[in-house]
C-alpha cells in the first residue's frame, strides 16, 4: 500500500507543479509568497511546495520518511525516544 499512496503522491505533485499557472489564476496572489519570495512568489511557492510533495513522497516509497523525521524532527518534538 505504501508503493501506492507513493506514486499517487508523486502524480500530484508533478501535476500540481504543471498546473501551478492554471491553480494561480484560479487562487489568486498569496500575500505571504509576494512578500517574502518577491515578484511571481506565489507560483515559486506552488514549485517548491510540488516538489516537496514529491520528495517526501519517495522518501515514504523507500521507508526513509520515518528515518528522516527522527533525525530532524524527532530532536524537537522527542519521537522515537
Amino acid at each position: 500500500m505504501r508503493f501506492v499512496y507513493s506514486i499517487i503522491g508523486i502524480i500530484f505533485g508533478l501535476v500540481f507543479i504543471k498546473y501551478r499557472e492554471s491553480i494561480y489564476r484560479f487562487t489568486g496572489k498569496n500575500a505571504w509568497a509576494e512578500k517574502y519570495l518577491g515578484q511571481g512568489g506565489t507560483i515559486n511557492l506552488y514549485v517548491l511546495f510540488g516538489g516537496a510533495v514529491v520528495i517526501l513522497s519517495i522518501l515514504y516509497m523507500t521507508g526513509t520518511l520515518g528515518i528522516f523525521a527522527e533525525k530532524t524532527a524527532g530532536r524537537l518534538l522527542r519521537f522515537g525516544s
